[in-house]
């Protein structure tokens, strides 16, 4: 008979054996560093208070790490850090299956209503963190399960090209015109046909432009891209989308090859996009919603779009423009550009 392999508890033992050694050289290595700096510092002529003041540890804490290391050259491990008197928790057994109904009964609340909830109609005033601990311990005892609307954890963004930029923070009253122009795109149905919107905002003239495709693909996105650079009143400065999957591979090219600066936002914030999001909502309820819009082809939307594209841009007065349009402001902004 041939033992090919140990007993599994042997195995277990070792690591634990390896990984408590290992942490016993980490500490001893850090306290012997202290120590060793604390006694240069004497010989030196320093005092014990500005030894203190030097190293972040009091005189009885260096005394106390000597010891540690006699105990340790001898083969006296360090003692537990674990307190030894554990935080029992504050909720009853009663109020624990209480939340399991509540969180089965209403998968997506989270420990703040849970919490109101359970004060309103129970009487227990269980604090946010507190209900928040007893969904972690249901957790780890698969009692129940994560919320579908829970934040997910943010995942790195990666662009191939390289050209893309992360966004940052720029005061809006310092941009010119064409500079981060917004950019978005929306899924509308309209007469039985569904199309991808594609829209562009600027900040400074509220200037806008878009087209409708019949997917959103990178493709899509670099069509609309060169369609913009062509067809706007003034120069592009700089571009700003989300991270979505249609402005990468070949829109990001795009906007190498044009030199245009490409600023990506950051996951989870709409708002910084919030002028092209206006500007989609503004054409869903003044051209979409529209009754008499009897358009049932792509190519009959995007001619319908056109016209209400210039009654936006040159008929539609703009509060925040003076009332002006889009195009008087450019316009007075840049004469050159008329």
């Amino acid at each position: 008979m041939q033992i090919k392999s140990l007993h599994t508890q042997l195995y277990t033992i070792s690591s634990y054996a390896l990984r408590h050694n290992s942490e016993t050289l980490t500490g001893c290595n850090r306290i012997g560093a202290l120590v060793q700096k604390w006694q240069r510092l004497k010989k030196s002529g320093i005092s014990d208070t500005l030894c203190q003041e030097t190293l972040g540890i009091s005189r009885s804490t260096y005394y106390r790490y000597v010891q540690k290391l006699k105990h340790m050259a001898i083969g006296i491990p360090l003692a537990s850090r674990r307190p030894k008197r554990l935080r029992s928790p504050l909720w009853t057994e009663a109020q624990l299956q209480h939340l399991v109904s509540l969180r089965s009964a209403y998968p997506t609340y989270g420990k703040a209503k849970l919490a109101v909830i359970l004060k309103r109609d129970h009487g227990w005033t269980l604090s946010e963190s507190t209900v928040g601990r007893m969904l972690s311990h249901l957790k780890s005892n698969g009692l129940i399960t994560r919320s579908v609307s829970a934040l997910r954890k943010k995942r790195k963004r990666s662009f191939a090209k390289g050209h893309a930029q992360p966004w940052i923070f720029k005061p809006y009253q310092d941009m010119v015109i064409g500079e981060r122009i917004q950019i978005d795109h929306m899924t509308v149905t309209k007469n039985g046909v569904t199309v991808k919107h594609f829209q562009a905002w600027d900040r400074v003239s509220k200037y806008i432009y878009a087209n409708v495709y019949s997917h959103a693909k990178s493709t899509s996105a670099k069509r609309f891209l060169l369609e913009l650079v062509q067809t706007v009143p003034f120069k592009i400065l700089s571009i700003q989308v989300d991270g979505g999957s249609e402005f990468r591979a070949e829109f990001e090219a795009a906007c190498a090859e044009l030199g245009i600066p490409l600023l990506i936002l950051p996951p989870r914030k709409p708002q910084y996009n919030g002028g092209v999001e206006r500007g989609n909502r503004t054409f869903q309820e003044e051209f979409y919603a529209n009754p008499n819009l009897l358009a049932d082809s792509i190519g009959h939307i995007r001619h319908e779009l056109s016209k209400a594209l210039n009654t936006y841009n040159s008929f539609r007065p703009h509060f925040n423009l003076r009332g002006r349009t889009p195009l008087e402001y450019i316009n007075s902004s840049q004469p050159e550009a008329a």
